[in-house]
């Protein structure tokens, strides 16, 4: 799963989410996913931050599973 099919599957589960590229931490794991969500008082975030994009949303897929959250593959 790619990172926009990913991101549009969260949109469709009221997942906000985001994958940021930080310039200024060049060489120090640069990238970020940070996701929220729930409803009705349970609300949850996940923060993943690796060295490539590809082992970000990786990281970020194992931290949506522990919330329940099983992504496609």
């Amino acid at each position: 799963m790619d990172a926009v099919v990913m991101l549009e599957w969260l949109l469709e589960r009221d997942v906000n989410a985001l994958l940021r590229l930080d310039a200024e931490r060049a060489g120090v794991r640069p990238w970020t996913f940070h996701a929220s969500g729930g409803f009705q008082g349970e609300r949850w975030t996940v923060r993943a931050d690796a060295d490539s994009a590809e082992e970000c949303l990786d990281r970020a897929r194992v931290a949506l599973r522990a919330r329940g959250l099983e992504l496609p593959e």
